[in-house]
């Protein structure tokens, strides 16, 4: 909506406004946003007891100042106008009950205070208007009237600076909410001019808005803060991934947007959380940077993207959402018993069952490995950008050997990708890839622990260890340097970013992969368990150990070493055949 004209800034009549039912002029500004926490209203409305207006125009200006002083913003010369911005439902609530009801109340209180001093017949003449006021604002809210608040709802939008359009149903909503507000407002200024000076109201907006505002959280302990204590401590504590906590916050954001971000911890209920799953499952996958969806919040998007038909949110990432929220409230009840004792997890059981696709990452048939092998990528390209399309050209660098070491030795991608030169060495004879975890060297692992994994013979004939050599001598002899120094980190700090998309595209590129099917670099670690079940007879515990999975066992917590030697991997390794596969071309063409 666009800001209506404003008269020239700086002109102290713009903070005038002619209040129906009263006889003086009123002082009427929106609290600036820096210090409306610190004064807990949004908007001033006051009395100038004045009905000339040229004497309310000093006045005005004299209230600003002295509003400014007290809350130290004078060295602000004029308050800069403010973008406009989209209200949330509660906001608007809360700004109707303030304006409609608790303004009205606060100038009732004052104007019966004023005429009870002044004899009887000023009082019944008094209790006579607050009547007929009454019974107006009654009759206006049977016949659903709220025409008369549009001047006073347009006012408080243009001095708060909110993108509400007159033809919107949220500007028909606050509409409705003000004329409500004033109606429960002016019940209670009758009852207490009846003489019942403890009235209060029934009204269920009034009421919804009070619970809201005693849901608020205290400083230090909104939703965002809670998750970075949370964070930090597990982070100190080598618990979890920089890059875990920086997906996690993004959740946590959305989850307390959707919920309110000042939201007391434990005044969200199941239901809401149910609200947000549901209304997160209607979205599509990156909802907040969907061209159709831009700038929407949670709720409106979800609206938006049923009435197009877009793809859906998957079950699985709906259930990724609720376990990172959850976490935060077990942390709470076992680390923070003193001040949640009986902390409930609002998350407990919202959970889709059964949602976990049947295979996921499929391992690569004997038939699909041979077809790789037979690509452009191993046996000729034609030029950078087209791996993909036959021609002369032969890659001696991260497009050949990641995944050809991926598939040999079981590593992920990443773990491959980050490998330094001196990782890939020698060992009692046996030629072997360290993959390392160290934070400060900025290498990682999925376990956090560091492992070996042995050369396979095929991979060595086929020339990975004179390409390591190659390295080494363009590196002038740096062991440290990267062995695939193309590869950098992307803005999450995962080295695997660009390699893990580049594979994919280059799968389906040949024609094995089609769309969402899982198959990817993460299949040669599937291939390669495959094989080392059938071929190298080997037990899953072992396998275990072959990948670097965790083993959660008693055992395992003992001592800094891995399990394993390098030269029993090598004798497991080496059992695997790969049988039905053909390399012979890969070592008639390797690079000398």
């Amino acid at each position: 909506m666009a800001r209506k004209p404003k008269k020239a800034v700086g002109s102290d009549d713009v903070y005038l406004w002619v209040r129906p039912e009263s006889r003086f002029i009123w002082f009427r500004m929106a609290v600036p946003r820096e210090v409306r926490a610190k004064v807990g209203k949004s908007f001033i409305a006051q009395s100038l007891k004045t009905a000339d207006r040229r004497e309310a125009v000093i006045l005005a200006g004299k209230r600003r100042a002295e509003l400014f002083e007290e809350w130290g913003l004078m060295t602000a010369a004029t308050p800069a106008t403010p973008p406009l911005r989209v209200p949330t439902p509660a906001e608007l609530e809360a700004l109707a009950v303030e304006l409609g009801h608790d303004n009205i109340i606060e100038y009732e209180d004052v104007r019966r205070a004023g005429v009870s001093g002044h004899g009887r017949r000023r009082w019944l003449r008094h209790i006579e208007r607050t009547r007929i006021a009454l019974e107006e604002q009654a009759r206006r809210s049977a016949f659903g009237d709220n025409a008369g608040m549009a001047a006073f709802a347009d006012l408080a939008i243009e001095e708060l600076g909110l993108d509400l359009p007159p033809d919107s149903e949220a500007y028909a909503k606050f509409l409705a909410d003000l004329n409500a507000a004033r109606l429960a407002a002016l019940r209670v200024s009758n009852e207490r001019v009846a003489g019942n000076l403890d009235a209060e109201t029934d009204s269920k907006l009034v009421t919804r808005v009070r619970d809201q505002a005693r849901q608020k959280a205290k400083a230090g302990e909104t939703l965002l803060e809670l998750f970075e204590l949370r964070a930090a401590e597990l982070l100190a504590k080598k618990e979890i991934r920089l890059d875990t906590v920086n997906q996690d916050r993004k959740v946590i954001e959305q989850f307390a947007a959707f919920v309110g971000p000042d939201r007391a911890i434990d005044s969200i209920t199941a239901a809401e959380v149910e609200d947000y799953r549901d209304t997160l499952r209607m979205l599509p996958p990156k909802w907040p940077s969907h061209n159709a969806l831009r700038g929407m919040d949670m709720r409106t998007a979800a609206v938006k993207a049923r009435e197009l038909g877009l793809a859906q949110v998957a079950f699985t990432t709906v259930n990724k959402h609720l376990s990172t929220i959850s976490p935060l409230y077990a942390w709470l009840r076992g680390r923070r018993k003193g001040r949640w004792p009986n902390l409930i997890n609002p998350v407990d059981g919202l959970h889709f069952d059964k949602v976990k696709g049947k295979n996921p990452r499929p391992p690569f048939t004997t038939d699909a490995l041979n077809k790789m092998l037979r690509s452009p990528l191993f046996v000729g390209f034609r030029a950078d950008g087209y791996e993909h399309k036959p021609g002369n050209m032969r890659a001696d660098d991260w497009r050949k050997w990641v995944p050809l070491a991926c598939l040999f030795t079981g590593a992920r991608i990443g773990e491959i990708a980050q490998l330094r030169i001196g990782d890939v060495r020698k060992d009692r004879g046996v030629w072997f890839v360290h993959i390392q975890h160290d934070d400060k060297d900025g290498q990682a692992t999925k376990s956090g622990k560091s492992r070996p994994a042995a050369v396979h013979s095929m991979l060595e004939k086929i020339g990975f260890i004179e390409f390591r050599n190659r390295q080494l001598a363009a590196a002038g002899g740096n062991l440290e340097a990267r062995l695939f120094p193309e590869l950098e980190p992307n803005s999450r700090g995962q080295i695997s970013a660009l390699p893990s998309r580049w594979w994919r595209e280059y799968l389906a590129a040949i024609g094995l992969k089609n769309g969402a099917d899982g198959v990817g670099a993460h299949s040669f670690r599937h291939t390669l368990a495959d094989r080392l079940r059938v071929e190298a007879e080997l037990l899953d515990d072992q396998i275990e150990v072959c990948l670097g999975h965790n083993q959660k066992t008693t055992t395992s917590g003992y001592g800094e070493l891995s399990q394993g030697t390098v030269t029993m991997f090598k004798d497991w390794i080496d059992r695997v055949r790969f049988d039905g596969v053909s390399f012979e071309h890969l070592l008639e063409g390797s690079v000398k």
